[in-house]
C-alpha cells in the first residue's frame, strides 16, 4: 500500500482532531494562574447571572491584599488599579 503526501496530511489533521477531542476548557482558577494575580481584582459571584458578589480579592503590585467573602467559581477578573 502506497500512502501519498496527500494520505499523510488527512491522517496527521485527524490525529490531531481526535487528540484535540481530549482537550478540556481552562477553568476559572487555570485562567487566574495565567492571567497573575498581582494587579489584578478578582469579583467572585454566586451563580452565572453575575448579580449577587459573594466575595473579591485585590491583590496590589505593592504586595498589598485586601479581600471580603468566599471564592467561587463564577469570577471577573479586572485590573487593580493599585
Amino acid at each position: 500500500m502506497k500512502i501519498t503526501s496527500k494520505k499523510l496530511l488527512r491522517l496527521a489533521v485527524l490525529a490531531g482532531v481526535f487528540l484535540l477531542s481530549f482537550a478540556s476548557p481552562i477553568s476559572t482558577r487555570d485562567l487566574q494562574a495565567q492571567i497573575g494575580k498581582l494587579g489584578n481584582e478578582f469579583d467572585y459571584y454566586s451563580d452565572d447571572t453575575y448579580s449577587v458578589l459573594v466575595g473579591y480579592r485585590i491583590y496590589c503590585n505593592s504586595g498589598q491584599t485586601f479581600s471580603y467573602g468566599h471564592t467561587s467559581a463564577y469570577v471577573i477578573i479586572s485590573p487593580a488599579g493599585c
